[in-house]
């Protein structure tokens, strides 16, 4: 028999005799953690296609611009894209304000990596020697009374392709376990909740970053990653850092107009904001920022900067966070550019209660789906970094 001397202490009371006071009220993880995946679907219903590989095309207007990549005074110049221009057109230099005359059917023809011109006058060297970078603007052909025709040229459309990812969790339980007696929500339900909150942030993860691959050395068959919209954007993804840092009004203004040089761009865009741009955003005077209730869009409120270049309506996404190490990006993104893609009949969704015949006493919930990403005309989003 167990003998107690002194004071009875709450040690010395028997665990089973002790109530136990627990909050019923489970507190989940914030489910807005998957911003960017929850917006993009917003932008448009999510297309289904069925094949694992996507593929689509672009047909971007002619260029019309060309860049000097030396100093130069005769009839060649050297430029990025000679390419680009052709017989009798003329070339304009933006810093000179002089006008060349084409003198080649296809620039780069006589002397490769150059364009062959002609003052404007018809004849000779140019006047004023070009300089590395400057900008040529390709303007049209200068046709000559009775002249014939000059030789045809077209663009023609450029091919892209992307991958879906197929993605599981599971989740198991006993068959005890689901009819144990608990307080408040049961665990195996609670479970569920989180699982999928887990997983759609998860896909958030790599619906921004990462690359692509299809390979059939790892696994039993062929494996699937998609391409994250880090490595979609190429044209507008600029380094902050050697700046400063810095995120102004007159930063974003740029940056909106960057995103803006293609004709079939949006009028106004949406930004993500990391929790350093955030911060430099809530510095700005309040009669630059407007708060708007946009439920039906977004299904949250929505906070808008008025620049130059438009409006950009901006949220916090709260993966772009010190925690996952993202904490200095901002992006920018144009409805018409964002596209979700899911193979037919498998957007992502939770099978209950998936019983294997061999293992009666355990259940187990799959949470399974396919998702990618597909970006056209890249340049009309804008990925931002090194923001302090």
């Amino acid at each position: 028999m167990p003998v107690t001397t002194g004071s009875v202490l709450t040690s010395d009371i028997a665990a089973q005799k002790v109530p136990v006071h627990m909050d019923e009220k489970i507190h989940f993880e914030e489910e807005s953690a998957f911003r960017f995946e929850s917006i993009t679907r917003r932008f448009r219903p999510v297309a289904s296609v069925d094949n694992m590989k996507i593929e689509f095309m672009e047909h971007e207007l002619y260029k019309r611009v060309l860049t000097c990549s030396a100093a130069e005074s005769g009839q060649t110049i050297s430029v990025d894209h000679p390419e680009y221009a052709h017989r009798d057109m003329g070339v304009y230099n933006t810093r000179t304000h002089e006008t060349y005359l084409m003198a080649e059917d296809i620039g780069g023809t006589g002397s490769a990596g150059k364009i062959t011109v002609v003052n404007q006058t018809g004849s000779g060297n140019i006047t004023n020697a070009t300089a590395d970078g400057d900008l040529l603007i390709i303007m049209p052909e200068a046709h000559a009374e009775g002249e014939a025709l000059p030789p045809a040229f077209s663009n023609k459309p450029t091919f892209f392709s992307t991958y879906l990812q197929q993605s599981d969790k599971t989740l198991k339980y006993s068959d005890l376990s689901k009819g144990q007696r608990e307080y408040g929500e049961n665990q195996y339900l609670i479970d569920r909740r989180q699982g999928w909150i887990s997983y759609k942030q998860a896909m958030n993860l790599k619906l921004l970053l990462g690359g692509e691959v299809r390979e059939t050395t790892s696994g039993d068959g062929r494996r699937h990653m998609m391409r994250g919209l880090r490595d979609w954007i190429t044209t507008n993804k600029e380094n902050m850092g050697p700046a400063g840092g810095v995120l102004s009004l007159a930063t974003i203004g740029e940056m909106m107009r960057e995103t803006m040089v293609m004709g079939v761009s949006s009028d106004s865009k949406i930004g993500l904001a990391g929790s350093n741009s955030l911060t430099a955003l809530s510095a700005l005077p309040i009669s630059q920022i407007r708060t708007t209730v946009s439920e039906t869009s977004w299904g949250k409120k929505i906070t808008q900067i008025v620049t130059p270049f438009g409006p950009l309506s901006f949220a916090y996404d709260k993966t772009l966070s010190a925690e996952f190490g993202l904490a200095d990006n901002f992006i920018i993104l144009d409805p018409v550019s964002v596209h979700r893609v899911q193979f037919k009949n498998m957007a992502p969704h939770m099978m209950l209660n998936v019983t294997n015949a061999e293992d009666i006493h355990n259940t187990i919930d799959a949470i399974t789906g396919t998702y990618g990403l597909k970006v056209v005309y890249e340049s009309l989003c804008a990925w931002f970094y090194g923001i302090s």
